[in-house]
């Protein structure tokens, strides 16, 4: 006969075995119905690409099937980005019977991602130490060096390891590890992965503003003397400034043939704080003896917490025009520069019928600026084509000319997103 007392044992084991079975596999059925049903939180120690992040997980999920194969399924929320944040690359782990084996790589080259599996030693290794359940830290490292198409990062952190293991809240000290993770940027080595399974890669979504005109993620990575780790805090911002010198126009172009690759002629984008209503602010300085050229450029910390992506764009350029301008005044001298680069005062906008509509003044230090306003214009609107004319202009002006009423509330409120007015795109 069964008895109450054992009735209770064996529900009480039943019950405890199907947790033990949920456990255990866990980590296997992981949304493998769905890739994108576990919302995706982040457990790396350091600051990752999320969107780019949550871009391959839709992906995935859309395309599983094809790209899991025999594979176990990610651990998606440990994902690492390696300090990029221009939607270009990711390494994720996979575990298989209780470590992690191999890894999954997903670079995007121009608008196509690819996704190898790999058991790359070093990342294998990282990932086994940072799933072990100890507390830890993370600590400052430069990157490696690498070739322009090797590019290696390298990851610190400590370890937290008790003096006694039965008293874990007790003393102990902490263990320093570091990885030197290298990333090969060669689009052969993923579209003929080893296993000779090659593939034409998946569609990568636009961004908002529509194709960055980005035809290989490497190339975002080989703008030494464009400085912008100092932006790192500043995700949103950080991305838009390594997007800078590739976008299709003619500041952009400048920027590539002045200052990319070039150790004698550098700009250095910083955040500041305590700008109040000043944008942004460039310095440079220069020697005729060393030919050598040097521009610092302070963004507002404000703006670029809490501007839409236009407005941290066109701020941006118009910083990179000022260095520019300071460059050609260096290399062509004073007279010849105001032969070139004429300052006009007084601006002013036309009906389709030629009336004058408004008149406009240029902000003291911006006069050379006046070729250049269409320009920026044109590249706020090849960002972002949804974006109401009016609003274009508002955000371009600013800081050059003089504003109308309607402007300047225009230009507020894409300055400022938490006022809940802006019709560009906010940050994440």
């Amino acid at each position: 006969m069964l008895t109450t007392k054992k009735l209770i044992s064996w529900l009480t084991f039943i019950t405890i075995f199907t947790l033990s079975i949920q456990s255990c596999i866990h980590d296997d059925i992981y949304s493998s119905s769905d890739p994108t049903s576990e919302e995706y939180h982040s457990k790396s120690l350091w600051k990752e690409d999320e969107i780019y992040i949550k871009n391959i997980i839709k992906i995935y999920g859309e395309h599983e099937n094809e790209i899991r194969k025999e594979h176990r399924i990610p651990l998606w929320d440990y994902a690492m980005t390696l300090d990029k944040f221009n939607e270009s690359y990711l390494v994720v782990p996979i575990r298989e019977n209780g470590k992690i084996s191999k890894v999954l790589e997903v670079p995007r080259f121009g608008r196509k991602v690819y996704f190898r599996y790999s058991n790359d030693v070093e990342k294998v290794a990282l990932f086994n130490q940072l799933m072990i359940d100890r507390p830890k830290k993370p600590l400052p490292a430069n990157s490696a060096n690498g070739t322009s198409k090797i590019v290696c990062v390298v990851k610190t952190f400590s370890m937290w390891y008790p003096d006694s293991e039965s008293n874990p809240n007790g003393s102990g000290h902490w263990v320093t590890s570091s990885y030197t993770i290298c990333i090969d940027l060669t689009i052969d080595t993923f579209e003929n992965p080893d296993d000779g399974s090659g593939n034409g890669g998946y569609d990568y979504p636009p961004s908002f503003g529509g194709d960055s005109g980005i035809t290989d993620s490497t190339a975002i990575l080989q703008n030494q003397d464009i400085t912008i780790d100092q932006l790192q805090n500043y995700p949103c911002a950080h991305s838009i400034a390594q997007q800078l010198p590739n976008l299709n126009n003619s500041i952009a172009s400048n920027m590539r043939q002045i200052f990319q690759n070039n150790t004698k002629y550098n700009i250095t984008f910083k955040a500041k704080s305590g700008l109040g209503a000043t944008d942004g602010e460039t310095f440079a300085t220069y020697s005729t003896e060393f030919d050598t050229f040097n521009a610092v450029i302070n963004l507002n910390d404000e703006v670029l917490l809490n501007a839409t992506k236009e407005y941290i764009l066109v701020t941006m350029y118009h910083e990179v025009l000022h260095a520019f301008l300071k460059y050609q005044l260096y290399k062509l001298g004073n007279t010849e520069f105001q032969a070139q680069y004429p300052g006009v005062t007084v601006g002013y906008d036309y009906a389709p019928n030629g009336t004058i509509t408004n008149t406009f003044t240029f902000i003291e230090g911006h006069a050379q600026l006046v070729p250049f306003l269409t320009t920026l214009q044109n590249i706020v609107s090849q960002y972002n084509p949804n974006l109401p004319n009016n609003v274009i202009t508002a955000i371009s002006r600013a800081g050059i000319t003089t504003l109308t009423p309607e402007q300047v509330q225009l230009n507020n409120n894409e300055r400022n997103t938490l006022l809940g007015n802006n019709l560009g795109t906010k940050c994440p």
